[in-house]
């Protein structure tokens, strides 16, 4: 990419550059072929154990959003 366009494309409102990094990523993304680490599936494994066994509790999503705004 000409230096040119990308200094066009950093200049854009961060909601649009958002909605074009979506658009490339989708357009090359296929989940199916992605490998997923193997730390990532422990991690998901533990965490629904813990979820199951009652070592965790889920929040809602209202409650989500206010831990992510506070912190």
């Amino acid at each position: 990419m000409p230096p040119a366009a990308l200094s066009r494309l950093l200049k854009l409102p961060p909601r649009q550059r958002l909605e074009i990094a979506e658009r490339l990523w989708v357009s090359v993304a296929d989940e199916a072929q992605m490998p997923v680490p193997a730390a990532h599936k422990r991690i998901v494994a533990k965490r629904l154990a813990d979820y199951r066994s009652g070592k965790t509790k889920a929040i809602s999503h209202a409650e989500l959003m206010q831990r992510v705004r506070s912190s």
